[in-house]
């Protein structure tokens, strides 16, 4: 069995050790060590990373036949001997967030009665899942309040193995998944769980707990948070934002959601003049549509091209013209937001996506799609000549 250093010392960066043997997991190299500071992924905590004389650590797995702790390695190892180093930044973030989830779990508990019933150290965030729905923020402000509260106190974290009799009297915050002896982590005067995960010593070095996000998912609530360097970096990014955006708008930094609000009216208020303004344009522009349209074979063809248009009123009037009578509709425009429709009226003997695919071909564009009576693709930047010919040739 394995000697786990991360048990007698989370803080342990270096270490000699003896490999036991070699093997390999999933077609890349591994080793068994006779000791390792190198924690595996479990109990919602990643593994560590690191180097073994130097080759990349890149996954470290508990064996569950045997609970042999497997070195997957970047390259295969030669030597007997080996010194190990840890990824001391990555491992002290999971230490942070590890400790910080059991102080936000236990304060959950203490202030909503909430159950922690699974937990996942992401790269990005951590979460939580509780067993209880619709808190209301003032429960989930205390929530936090408390958990820093226990932060700022500094309190001392440690842990110890304990036999199963024993843990039944600890009133933990929830019983282990184990049997034989139990590793038990405790904060002081305030949690006191089961867990196999690195920790730091103190709580003081967790740093701040920030909740970012609530959701719920069926009958639970799943509880993002960061710890720590996440939490501040968090922080500054948000607080970067915060002073561009208000910098953006002119305003103090508590004047910013005034302001957003402001703006969300203009922009409704600026909404319904353009649509009463694209209307007014459609009563105009459709009689001198009208005016272009051409015979053709099987009723009529109308072909137009503008240099530039809102993309949206390109389908309605393709839609106008071409609804209740057999005619063939090309209209384009152009412009970053180009756009190229194919309408066909009832009794046109064509494939609007065909011709839709001739056009772009003629242009060598590819793209777009649509009914038979109906199909559209996007022609950004493209040459305005250029697609009249296209448009010109498809109906000659």
């Amino acid at each position: 069995m394995t000697e786990r250093l991360y048990w007698l010392d989370p803080y342990l960066q270096q270490f000699t050790a003896t490999v036991v043997s070699l093997t390999e997991h999933n077609s890349q190299p591994a080793v068994i060590l006779d000791r390792t500071a190198f924690y595996p992924t479990g109990g919602g905590q990643p593994h560590d990373r690191g180097t073994l004389n130097g080759i990349p650590v890149v996954e470290v797995i508990e064996r569950e036949s045997d609970g042999a702790i497997l070195h997957v390695l970047a390259r295969p190892l030669e030597a007997r001997e080996v010194e190990g180093r840890i990824d001391w930044e990555r491992r002290f973030d999971h230490m942070q967030q590890h400790t910080g989830q059991h102080i936000l779990s236990q304060a959950f508990l203490r202030i909503t009665g909430a159950q922690t019933v699974s937990f996942h150290l992401g790269e990005e965030v951590v979460t939580i899942d509780l067993d209880q729905v619709g808190f209301p923020p003032t429960a989930v402000e205390a929530v936090e309040e408390l958990a820093n509260r226990v932060v700022l106190e500094n309190r001392e974290v440690w842990a110890r193995f304990v036999e199963a009799e024993e843990a039944e009297g600890l009133s933990l915050r929830r019983p282990p998944k184990v049997e034989g002896r139990i590793r038990i982590v405790e904060v002081a005067d305030f949690d006191r769980s089961a867990c196999g995960g690195t920790h730091v010593r103190r709580t003081g070095e967790v740093g701040p707990i920030k909740i970012v996000k609530l959701e719920r998912r069926g009958n639970e609530t799943r509880v993002s948070f960061l710890c720590g360097w996440r939490a501040l970096r968090d922080y500054g990014r948000k607080h970067r934002l915060l002073l561009e955006s208000a910098g953006s708008l002119s305003v103090g930094e508590a004047m910013l959601p005034e302001a957003i609000r402001a703006l969300q009216a203009d922009l409704k208020e600026a909404r319904k003049a353009l649509m009463a303004l694209q209307e007014l344009y459609l009563d105009l522009v459709l009689p001198y549509l009208e005016q272009r349209v051409q015979p053709a074979s099987f009723g009529e063809v109308l072909t137009y091209v503008w240099p530039q248009l809102p993309s949206g009123l390109l389908p309605r009037l393709a839609r106008r013209l071409s609804e209740g009578r057999p005619r063939l509709v090309l209209l384009a425009a152009g412009g970053a937001d180009g756009l190229l429709i194919v309408a066909c009226g009832p009794g046109v003997p064509v494939d609007a996506r065909e011709v839709l695919r001739r056009i772009l071909g003629r242009l060598g564009l590819e793209g777009g799609g649509g009914r038979p009576d109906y199909a559209q693709a996007p022609v950004p930047r493209v040459d305005l000549q250029a697609l009249q010919r296209a448009l010109s040739e498809a109906i000659g």
